[in-house]
């Protein structure tokens, strides 16, 4: 079983006591109790892929199984359309549709604000993944159709490091940071009227938000 379900056992249950973050202005030194949070700005992703990568030698995900996908939506007409990208994963929702959803408490939200499935628990019937409005979660038939998604890197912050897909992000399209106590870049992204979710429509507050392109007239595929 991939270590990084592990947590349960290891005594990462509330993440705290991080030192510290790396990567500069992305993130700094992060305080004892964390809402952890990321923002994603759409005028900086160039589509790369490099996230995608990342996260998938990170938490090595069955094969066409990923825990970060990047969108692409051609926006306008020729000879003046361009291509917005849109990265998406589990949004961390405030009040997640996928937790009453597990008949066994499998999945539930830590203290910090992630939500986590404890394959311990799972006996992989699969409720939790329609229950999720964004399609984040999957059964992974590797470990018995135990259901996978992203969880923020789990076992990178508890030693002090950024998630995979954002200390990959070269054009720093991804920032990482504590919600209750912001600093640096992300603070200053995190005050931005602008912010919106995916799926806006759902009005469901989530961990995950978003700057939308300012070029383009649909603004990215969220």
């Amino acid at each position: 079983m991939n270590n990084r379900r592990l947590f349960m056992k290891n005594g990462l249950l509330a993440i705290v006591g991080i030192a510290s973050l790396a990567n500069g202005a992305k993130s700094e030194a992060a305080p004892k109790a964390q809402k952890w949070g990321m923002i994603i700005d759409l005028n900086r992703c160039t589509g790369c892929q490099a996230c995608v990568i990342a996260c998938k030698a990170q938490n090595k995900t069955a094969p066409d199984r990923f825990n970060t996908k990047v969108l692409s939506l051609e926006d306008g007409h020729y000879p003046e359309s361009r291509i917005i990208f849109t990265p998406i994963q589990c949004n961390h929702c405030e009040d997640p549709r996928c937790v009453p959803a597990c008949p066994l408490e499998a999945t539930f939200k830590l203290p910090n604000g992630i939500v986590v499935t404890d394959w311990d628990k799972c006996e992989s019937y699969g409720a939790c993944v329609p229950a999720c409005p964004y399609g984040a979660r999957f059964l992974d038939e590797r470990h018995g159709n135990k259901v996978d998604k992203c969880d923020f890197c789990l076992n990178r912050l508890e030693q002090g490091l950024l998630p995979a897909c954002v200390e990959s992000c070269e054009a720093n399209a991804r920032l990482f940071g504590d919600m209750d106590a912001p600093v640096g870049e992300f603070a200053e992204y995190l005050r931005r009227k602008e912010l919106t979710v995916r799926k806006p429509e759902l009005k469901i507050k989530t961990s995950v938000r978003y700057v939308r392109s300012r070029k383009g007239k649909k603004g990215g595929s969220l």
